[in-house]
């Protein structure tokens, strides 16, 4: 008999999980879609200089972030071969989590930068 209430509470865990987390995933990835086409259509009507700029600018973004991302994998690395100033890898952990959102975060500059760069390569073409 309990092991039959350790499966139905299982069940129910999941059930629960999935009516409530899944949808959270969804609509994240829906928002990311549209935030994406808002600062499109923010960025229309800009001159070929407004685009470098931009470009430019978000170049420094990416090299801030890829020297944090840096810092922390330095420090991931510290705590790996120490592992005793981290036993149970709280901290190794939280950095790896920081460390990829950093990333995410350096690679979606780089598409903007790349969609600002077509964007002036294709206002010297129609000039």
């Amino acid at each position: 008999m309990n092991k039959n209430m350790n499966n139905k509470m299982f069940i129910s865990v999941f059930l629960m999980w999935m009516l409530l987390g899944l949808p959270e995933f969804v609509l994240a990835s829906d928002n990311g879609q549209e935030q994406s086409s808002a600062w499109r259509m923010e960025t229309q009507g800009w001159s070929i200089q407004d685009h470098m700029t931009a470009a430019k600018d978000k170049e420094g973004e990416v090299q801030s972030l890829q020297s944090r991302v840096q810092h922390l994998e330095n420090r991931i690395a510290h705590f790996e071969k120490k592992p005793h100033f981290d036993p149970k890898g709280i901290h190794r952990n939280s950095m790896k989590l920081i460390a990829s959102t950093l990333k995410g975060n350096s690679e979606l500059l780089n598409e903007r930068i790349a969609w600002h760069n077509r964007q002036s390569d294709q206002a010297n073409l129609t000039k």
